[in-house]
């Protein structure tokens, strides 16, 4: 008697964004950026100004919003974001209903599954780790224990390096529910899926130019695995 058979995806490697795409961290992260905005720079941030900080790099978020641009500036801030972040607060998620298990069959089909986040990667797998998904990842790509690499299309060249395949080689696929997400799958030539259910501002992602929008995970599910 035959077995079950075997859902062949449509890419041979999908690179999954973490925050607003497979966890709901909301409540971590802003704990964690008010602290060090009250901490090291007197500042108390208003939940617009937090929320500023779902998806972009640092580097991004605290000129433009805080007017900090100093490199000194930028660098105290990821010190005491750390302290507070990584004191539990990494730990404030929810696994996004049906992700956990899209996760587990993308990883049973025959295609690599990468994460590919601005968090830094000991943080990334601690939390995987912690939602019991770490072991369907053959690679996990962040930003580096110093702060740097927080740029999502720098964080996608470290995946590439790392597991040997990219757009020339691989049918590569980029999940993410931010702009900055599609931007830098198309930096690298590789298609680009927007999820709706995560971070993005009003518009931002229908102009981003994905090659597929998904409303929900079904949707989600039926243009990876079909």
């Amino acid at each position: 008697m035959a077995g079950p058979s075997r859902v062949t995806p449509a890419y041979d490697v999908v690179l999954l964004d973490l925050d607003g795409t497979i966890i709901h961290s909301e409540p971590g992260v802003h704990i964690s950026v008010q602290y060090a905005l009250e901490r090291g720079f007197g500042i108390v941030p208003t939940q617009a100004q937090l929320e500023e900080f779902m998806g972009p790099p640092l580097a991004e978020v605290l000129p433009r919003v805080f007017g900090l641009s100093d490199a000194v500036d930028e660098q105290r801030f990821f010190e005491l974001y750390c302290e507070r972040y990584f004191h539990d607060a990494e730990y404030e998620f929810d696994l996004y209903p049906g992700m956990g298990d899209l996760v587990r069959d993308l990883a049973e089909s025959d295609c690599s599954v990468v994460l590919a986040t601005a968090k830094p990667q000991e943080s990334a797998e601690r939390i995987l780790d912690r939602a019991g998904l770490i072991k369907h990842f053959a690679f996990v790509a962040g930003s580096a224990s110093d702060g740097s690499r927080q740029d999502k299309a720098e964080v996608l060249e470290h995946a590439f390096a790392s597991i040997a395949a990219d757009g020339r080689t691989h049918r590569v696929v980029m999940v993410g529910d931010r702009a900055l997400d599609v931007q830098a799958a198309r930096a690298h030539g590789v298609e680009a899926i927007a999820v709706t259910w995560g971070y993005a501002e009003e518009g931002e992602l229908e102009s981003a130019g994905a090659t597929h929008l998904a409303g929900d995970v079904a949707q989600l599910r039926s243009v990876l695995l079909g």
